[in-house]
């Protein structure tokens, strides 16, 4: 090997790195390739655990690095130092324990007069594993000398949480692992996490392994920008990556930003069934926020909302708006927001605020809020926008004469007609009106009377009386009250929305302007400029309508709208009776005809009830029922789907399931009687999962008088609560993994768990599950439930060493070659073999009792120093049998020499001096392939310990 190294054999390869939104190259990693003379270009796996095991892997590292930094000159001084791209090289475990790496580093980047920041340098989870405290020591010493740390494979090791949270790294390399997680899957929303916490860290995220454009455009959508992977480049040698340079311009390394999905991806909006349905289809800005309580960060965004707020124009600008929303507001619009982020934690939320890009491009913006979920102080919402600017100006129109009319118009009116002929001329509504003992009209325009119907102000005081709250609508005049009083405590002016009563009885909106003033005697007094906005209302609500019909006639046979405004009900759509689409009625006689084809009064109280209660439903939150229809003498079933649209608009969707109950009911009753014979047959409990409404059917005989079918809705949603007393809480992952396990492809899944189904405490269970499809397309996981507690206490006395609890014998054999199987324990292993010396001095001399208790004591010291995944055994008297997996040496000689550490400070009662251990190493190779092997080499390096004079440690071949 060191031939070959010093021959030059051993050569780079590049693997560019992209910024995806721009197709830049950013860098690349660099990594190794051997060009064997004799057996052509191989790749890391045929050489490197060769220098692991020879020792001279550091050697091999400092090779490539200089590899690296020659490329790097060779570049600066060809294009340039903006020119050149940065590369990333690997620092093995052994590198890390190297005292003088920095100091060799720094003088190998002076030596070829390369900027440090260009050489990145990547690490592992894995080494803060076996010696954290050194690797955040080299860690924190390159950062200092100006080398940028890189973490490979984040996500793939022991504990990447506090990985991250002890070593202070520069970028994330995330592990490919996550890359097969789709959005809906529990492994998309871990990524999508990952990608928020780095981001808040001001950590550079780069997603290596990159093999799809669905994988890349995923990734985009979340935030991580930056990517490797075959998708883009296959490792290529340095002449074919000099031309991928050229004429290519490099980007630096900076925050990922803003994301932007397209028009297809509302699913990731968590919101219920029906309102999914809707939003799924709704052609607008939207996005998903989170609030705090002092920023806003968008979390997700769609393509028009990337759009409305130019977030595709300037990447850093983008990061700054996503971040913190409320941040790049002016104040009195941040105000405004914040105020409607308060509010959108009781309910629906909506705010007109002042927006202006980092281009300069300024609107005026609507944004609607909806509360999604809530954790602790931190509330998430569902985001629509709207442009208003146009909107705005016809505002600014009413602001004016508002603006100008308080004390001057009083003062002109009191001079003379003149004046009041102009006050009267202005092209909107205007009332003023006193608030202090009632609301009282002091004055109102020509055109307002206009506006509300009447011919001038004597004959609407003469309908009013003088009272300003007349003609409000009384579902807004709590709405009108509150924002009176926002006035009188010192709120700007405010702008608002009315339905209003014409003098024909007919129902129109209004919007305007209020602000607060003092008259001539120093009354407090309101005054409001409002136009008559019931057109463009009406517009925009049938264009609503329309939207929402077009979605819902897929699903639904019937559609009709509950207009509030005007009492009446609209036929939308029918797919049983087109010639209806278009009728009106009044809503009560339409509610009496409908209710006259129910002949049961309790489904008809029960539809009333429902109708009326979703109208009252301010949450918006689909209602419906089912309820039994005749007409002409033939009956059928129908469901009927609430939705409240609006305060005004409630839509009324139906759908014939006459079919579907009656195939149900057979069904249901064929699929329980079924269950309850095979669960009476075999002893065992069934179970049946429906995924289309997350509902367990277990059919279990709790008191030995019959079968009984459990009904367990929500089962996965509610697993960790309303299960908690049935499944032990440290098996309930195991349980949920065969419900992932199965959204991954599974066909039949399997788990041993414990759990309480009769009441008498936690039991071992087996539960064998299948996937089968209904008619409607559900998934159902169905299959039995057995008590394996009987069978599990046998298997542990058959596998277990009764005294120690370790694997027995013959299950320490098994389990040492089945790891064998696997090519990276064989090649990169150590197998131990240990006694305890003179072992039959401490029964002679202690007892048996004595001698067993050291047994167990050398037992709980190996399972406690060891991981969970190395075997460890007792094979005979007094002899134990290791395989540490995947482990270099210096760290089992450190572990090793602590366990016999721990044992020497054991006291033996009757034992006249400590008990001590002699122990036999020795490192795997890729010909180990079973028990005999390995054991045989470990037990021949004890033997050397035991004739060299015991209580040491002996390596196998040294």
């Amino acid at each position: 090997m060191i031939a070959a190294l010093e021959g030059g054999q051993f050569v780079p390869y590049f693997q560019p790195q992209y910024r995806y939104a721009t197709g830049r190259m950013i860098g690349a990693e660099v990594l190794a390739r051997w060009n064997h003379p004799a057996k052509g270009l191989l790749g890391p796996t045929e050489f490197i655990p060769v220098f692991e095991r020879n020792g001279l892997i550091a050697t091999f590292d400092y090779y490539m690095w200089e590899q690296a930094c020659r490329c790097l000159r060779m570049w600066i001084d060809g294009r340039g130092i903006e020119g050149a791209p940065r590369l990333s090289v690997n620092l093995s475990r052994a590198d890390i324990y190297r005292s003088d790496l920095c100091t060799y580093l720094e003088g190998l980047v002076e030596r070829y007069d390369v900027p440090a920041e260009l050489l990145h340098l990547e690490i592992t989870e894995s080494a803060y594993m076996e010696a954290p405290e050194q690797l955040i020591g080299a860690v924190t010493k390159l950062r200092a000398a100006g080398f940028v740390v890189e973490m490979d494979d984040f996500g793939s090791g022991y504990s990447s949480l506090n990985t991250l949270k002890d070593v202070p790294v520069d970028v994330l390399k995330l592990d490919m692992g996550f890359l097969g997680a789709s959005a809906s899957s529990r492994g998309g929303l871990i990524l999508a996490s990952v990608v928020r916490m780095a981001r808040w860290l001001d950590l550079p995220l780069i997603a290596e392994g990159v093999e799809t454009k669905q994988q890349a455009a995923y990734l985009a959508s979340v935030g991580c920008d930056y990517m490797q992977g075959y998708l883009f480049s296959k490792p290529v040698d340095r002449e074919t990556f000099e031309k991928l340079l050229e004429g290519t311009a490099v980007e630096d390394l900076a925050h990922p930003f803003a994301e932007s999905l397209q028009d297809g991806a509302a699913e990731f909006w968590d919101v219920d069934s029906q309102l999914s349905l809707i939003f799924n289809s709704y052609a607008g800005p939207a996005a998903i926020a989170e609030y705090d309580g002092e920023t806003c960060e968008l979390i997700r965004v769609n393509g028009e909302f990337a759009r409305l707020l130019d977030l595709a124009d300037e990447a850093a600008s983008a990061e700054l708006v996503r971040k913190n929303f409320l941040g790049v507001l002016q104040e009195e619009d941040r105000a405004a927001l914040e105020e409607a982020l308060r509010a959108a934690s009781e309910g629906d939320a909506a705010c007109d605020l002042r927006y202006r890009s980092a281009a300069g491009k300024g609107r005026w913006l609507r944004l609607h809020l909806r509360p999604l979920s809530r954790a602790d102080s931190v509330i998430s919402l569902y985001v629509l926008a709207e442009e208003t600017t146009e909107e705005q100006v016809l505002r600014d129109r009413l602001a004016a004469p508002r603006d100008s009319i308080p004390g001057g118009l009083q003062r002109l009116r009191r001079q003379n007609e003149a004046r009041q002929q102009l006050y009267d001329a202005i092209p909107c509504g205007i009332v003023r009106y006193t608030v202090g003992d009632g609301q009282h009209i002091v004055s109102i325009n020509k055109k307002g009377c206009e506006l509300l119907g009447y011919r001038d102000r004597e004959e609407f005081i003469a309908s009013s009386g003088d009272n300003a709250l007349m003609p409000i609508h009384e579902d807004d005049v709590p709405r009108h009250r509150a924002g009176i009083e926002r006035l009188r405590n010192g709120s700007k002016p405010l702008d608002f929305a009315y339905r209003y009563y014409r003098s024909d009885g007919t129902v129109g909106w209004l919007e305007g302007t209020s602000a607060y003033e003092l008259g001539p005697e120093g009354e407090p007094m309101i005054q409001s400029a409002f136009l008559d906005v019931s057109g463009r209302r009406r517009k925009s609500h049938e264009l609503d309508l329309q939207r929402f019909t077009e979605v819902l006639c897929s699903v639904y046979d019937e559609i009709f709208e509950f207009d509030r405004m005007d009492d009446r009900y609209h036929v939308l759509y029918s797919a049983l009776h087109p010639e209806s689409i278009g009728v009106a009625l009044p809503l009560e006689e339409a509610l009496e005809r409908w209710m006259a084809h129910i002949p049961d009064g309790v489904e008809r109280a029960g539809l009333r009830k429902t109708f009326d209660e979703c109208r009252a439903n301010v949450s918006g939150k689909p209602s419906s029922c089912t309820y039994k229809l005749s007409k002409g003498g033939n009956a059928t079933w129908c469901q009927s789907t609430f939705i409240r649209v609006s305060d005004t608009c409630t839509l009324c969707c139906n759908k014939d399931v006459t079919e579907g109950l009656a195939t149900e009911d057979r069904r249901r009753a064929w699929q329980d009687e079924r269950y309850r014979l095979l669960t009476e047959m075999t002893n065992k409990m069934s179970f049946d999962y429906d995924s289309d409404t997350d509902t367990v059917l277990l059919y279990i005989d709790r008191t030995g008088d019959g079968v009984e079918a459990q009904v367990i809705p929500h089962y996965l949603e509610k697993l960790a609560s309303t299960r908690s007393g049935v499944v032990h809480p440290d098996d309930m992952d195991d349980v949920r993994r065969m419900f992932e396990d199965v959204r991954a492809g599974a066909a039949e899944v399997s788990a041993e768990y414990r759990a309480n189904y009769y009441g008498h405490g936690y039991a071992w269970y087996r539960a064998n599950l299948f996937v089968a499809h209904d008619n409607a397309g559900a998934w159902h996981l169905v299959g039995l439930i057995e008590n394996i507690e009987d069978e599990r206490d046998l298997r542990y006395r058959a596998e277990n060493d009764a005294a120690t609890g370790l694997s027995n014998h013959a299950t320490t054999q098994d389990l040492v070659a089945a790891a064998l199987a696997k090519p990276a324990v064989r090649e990169h292993s150590v197998c131990v073999v240990l006694d305890i010396d003179d072992f039959k001095a401490v029964n002679d001399n202690s007892g048996h009792m004595e001698g067993d208790a050291l047994l167990r004591k050398v037992g709980s010291v190996l399972r406690s120093s060891f991981r969970e995944s190395d075997v460890i055994g007792r094979v005979g008297g007094d002899e134990f049998v290791l395989l540490l997996k995947e482990v270099d040496m210096d760290v089992v000689l450190r572990k090793l020499n602590q366990v016999r550490a721990q044992i020497s400070a054991t006291t033996v009662p009757g034992l006249g001096h400590a008990p001590t251990l002699s122990v036999g190493v020795y490192a795997t190779c890729s010909d180990d392939r079973t028990y005999r092997d390995v054991f045989t080499r470990a037990d021949e390096a004890l033997y050397q310990a035991k004739r060299a004079g015991k209580n040491r440690v002996q390596v196998y071949g040294s």
